[in-house]
């Protein structure tokens, strides 16, 4: 990668041009098509079919569009051309793909409730707790959720012990509560951020390729999560205005100094680490193009790597020793009350989620089809009393 080295000189004129982004269409994702696109059809046919038994048909068109059409799917086209990259005798794990794109989407309609975002749009489309109600929205969650566990159970590996297979997902998926609860509270710095919010499902994303063809999968879970810590930094760069209007966090608003210098670090160790034949994939241009294009002048000029294809680099830099934040904080520390109360805050629907994520792959599906009863009598239903009674009241008075 070629960088100019900010001087002394062009110090103002940088700050000023870290305020003024090109405009994001330079670096959204074009219209070539990738692996992902090409074989998402057979996967998303199989679950829509399952979407569609379980909701009643207005809401599940709307829910199911409004899901899965209309974003970058990132995350899942990574995982595809990653796996066919690193061992391409090898079929792709699709499904697999497709639960990583679950969780995230699941996320984004967290993001957009009213105890948090209470955003009324998310691309284009009016938001599903606007649409239904925000007790539904946290239906449709649990659902999708519900439907990532069955594939990941599903999918485990035949070389991987179950526990080491359940325990991947189950530490992902708390992570990535950190991360929100991160965002919300104003907690950590700007690196532990973007670590959580975002670099947990790009993690995900590698760790879970590394593990299915027997890579390292410590080295590809941090690389996973390097990449990721620049998604959302990328992101910040492009809404910095927006972002500062609403009071939200931005590293390029609070540190735009320290945020270039570390984004260039990190840039410097996925490129090491993956090696240049990944860069002449298309996939790979476009991950150069977007992660380097807006920013290519500003950013310092990296120390020399050696840029072969191992996962077993070794890079010196700060970020490379990154320790990733644990979801065993103090601050997660929390008694359940004995049912729901009925206006629940934000901090506390991540502390429920928290109490249930070690027993994932334990809680039953649910078997009352809550779409088919008025939402008002959802809590006096029996089924969710009993669960409620069995998963969370075992454990209301231990700390996590």
């Amino acid at each position: 990668m070629k960088c100019h080295t900010n001087d002394t000189a062009t110090a103002d004129t940088n700050h000023e041009r870290i305020l003024k982004p090109p405009s994001p269409s330079h670096n959204r994702p074009t219209s070539v098509m990738y692996k992902w696109d090409v074989w998402k059809e057979q996967v998303h046919t199989k679950w829509r079919t399952h979407w569609f038994s379980q909701h009643p048909a207005s809401v599940a068109e709307y829910s199911w569009n409004y899901l899965f059409t209309g974003g970058k799917e990132i995350r899942p086209k990574l995982f595809c051309e990653l796996w066919h990259y690193l061992e391409p005798d090898t079929p792709v794990n699709t499904e697999l793909a497709f639960a990583i794109e679950c969780i995230h989407v699941a996320s984004t309609i967290l993001d957009d409730t009213p105890w948090m975002d209470n955003a009324s749009l998310r691309r284009g489309r009016p938001t599903l707790h606007t649409v239904f109600s925000p007790k539904k929205a946290l239906l449709v969650t649990s659902e999708l959720l519900d439907m990532v566990r069955t594939m990941w159970a599903a999918n485990c590996p035949p070389h991987v012990p179950t526990i080491v297979w359940h325990h991947l997902l189950r530490s992902a998926l708390q992570r990535l509560l950190m991360g929100q609860y991160y965002d919300m509270e104003k907690k950590g710095t700007l690196l532990d951020l973007a670590s959580l919010k975002t670099g947990v499902l790009f993690e995900l994303v590698a760790e879970t390729v590394a593990v299915c063809i027997k890579l390292d999968t410590e080295y590809w879970k941090r690389w996973g999560n390097h990449l990721g810590i620049l998604f959302q930094w990328m992101d910040d760069w492009q809404d910095q205005e927006e972002d500062n209007a609403q009071g939200n966090r931005n590293s390029f608003n609070e540190d735009a100094q320290t945020t270039l210098e570390q984004y260039s670090a990190i840039w410097s160790h996925i490129e090491a680490g993956i090696g240049t034949q990944w860069f002449q994939t298309q996939f790979g241009h476009f991950m150069r193009t977007y992660f380097t294009q807006s920013l290519l002048s500003l950013l310092p000029v990296p120390q020399e790597t050696n840029d072969t294809l191992s996962s077993k680099t070794s890079i010196s830099s700060p970020v490379v020793s990154l320790l990733l934040p644990s979801a065993a904080e103090p601050m997660f520390r929390y008694r359940l009350p004995s049912f729901l109360p009925p206006n629940l805050t934000a901090k506390e629907i991540l502390h429920r989620l928290l109490y249930l994520s070690p027993q994932l792959f334990q809680i039953p599906s649910l078997r009352t089809n809550l779409w088919d009863i008025e939402e008002s009598r959802w809590e006096s239903v029996d089924e969710l009393q009993t669960l409620y009674e069995t998963y969370f009241n075992s454990t209301k008075n231990t700390d996590l």
